[in-house]
């Protein structure tokens, strides 16, 4: 699951470079399109992340601790508001199926989902600070070799073979996602897959180079975890903005690919059988129906209160975050009915 994720991830043109970013975004993201059903998994996010975080940074007990009560404020807060906004991604993509679904409003449904991660990462990245400022030089060393390990995984997985052995990698995982939604494809739908990402910009050497630039000032800024008064702040700006080390000519490819891919994509729920559209259907009225139930569970908690938005303000200190952080707005406005028909 986590391979098949980050190639769709990588060919969206979003970072999974920061450990806090592939972390929730592997794991949110599990739950949204994994077999099992959506509430159980949801249900079970506290421990996967503790456990996510513990295999990186090799926590001591107290440390878990204060990760633990952390993650559990994260999820109730993710749960009230959160939740809320997934549920409104799903409901319009339900209400979309047997009509024609264009690749803008595709783009910004997942623009959506994005937006709502970005969210996640700001709210968490205070508590991600003061954890990393805690470890200890040996928790450092074992992060970098956990992330020495993963980059050989990488490299053995996208720079490591042929072009065209890549590719069949990434078609493979593409009509994996296809097969959760809309169940078995036929040879018309896969060609079309095919086709379509023959067309794409091979970008695994440099998504390489950039995730290793990113590691790199990420080590850096852990050097100084203990005395740079500003750690928490470059902490969030380092994890959220998006597009920090891409030069120009890479943004270009990535949004040219980005471009093909939801034409793909529009273009293989426009060829869905009446079999396959019922899938779908049945397949978003579950995940809404479980969204639907966690976020009245999260209202019932005792506990429950207004929980606070995400704290922006460190971002626009940085001066460096521009169109990132108001990017789930920018989304909201651009997905109107218009998008839609």
């Amino acid at each position: 699951m986590r391979h098949q994720l980050t190639f769709l991830w990588r060919l969206a043109g979003c970072k999974s470079a920061s450990v806090l970013r592939t972390a929730i975004t592997v794991l949110i993201a599990s739950v949204l399109i994994s077999g099992c059903m959506l509430r159980v998994a949801y249900e079970q996010l506290d421990w996967l992340t503790l456990w996510y975080a513990d295999d990186y940074l090799d926590l001591s007990k107290p440390q878990k601790a204060t990760a633990k009560a952390a993650i559990v404020e994260l999820l109730d807060w993710h749960r009230t508001t959160q939740l809320p906004r997934y549920l409104q991604i799903s409901n319009q993509l339900l209400e979309q199926i047997g009509k024609p679904m264009s690749p803008a409003f595709l783009e910004c449904e997942f623009n959506e989902f994005v937006g709502v991660l970005d969210d996640s990462l700001l709210k968490v990245s205070p508590d991600i600070a003061a954890l990393l400022e805690s470890l200890g030089d040996a928790q450092v060393t074992h992060l970098s070799a956990r992330l020495a390990r993963e980059n050989k995984e990488m490299e053995s997985d996208y720079s490591g073979s042929s072009r065209e052995e890549r590719r069949r990698k990434q078609d493979k995982a593409i009509m994996r996602v296809f097969r959760r939604y809309v169940g078995r494809l036929d040879g018309t739908q896969e060609e079309m897959i095919r086709k379509a990402t023959a067309e794409f910009h091979d970008l695994s050497a440099e998504w390489l180079q950039r995730r290793t630039q990113w590691q790199n000032e990420f080590r850096q800024l852990l050097d100084v975890r203990k005395t740079d008064p500003d750690f928490a702040a470059r902490v969030t700006t380092l994890f959220v903005d998006q597009n920090q080390f891409d030069s120009p000519d890479y943004r270009r490819r990535v949004e040219e690919n980005k471009v093909r891919a939801f034409a793909m994509i529009a273009d293989v729920l426009g060829s869905l059988s009446d079999a396959q559209t019922r899938h779908l259907r049945k397949r978003l009225a579950t995940d809404s129906a479980d969204m639907a139930i966690l976020i009245r569970r999260g209202a019932n908690h005792p506990d429950a209160g207004e929980p606070a938005a995400p704290d922006r303000s460190a971002l626009s200190r940085s001066g460096s975050m521009g169109s990132s952080v108001n990017s789930t707005e920018k989304y909201r406005t651009r997905c109107g009915a218009e998008e839609r028909t």
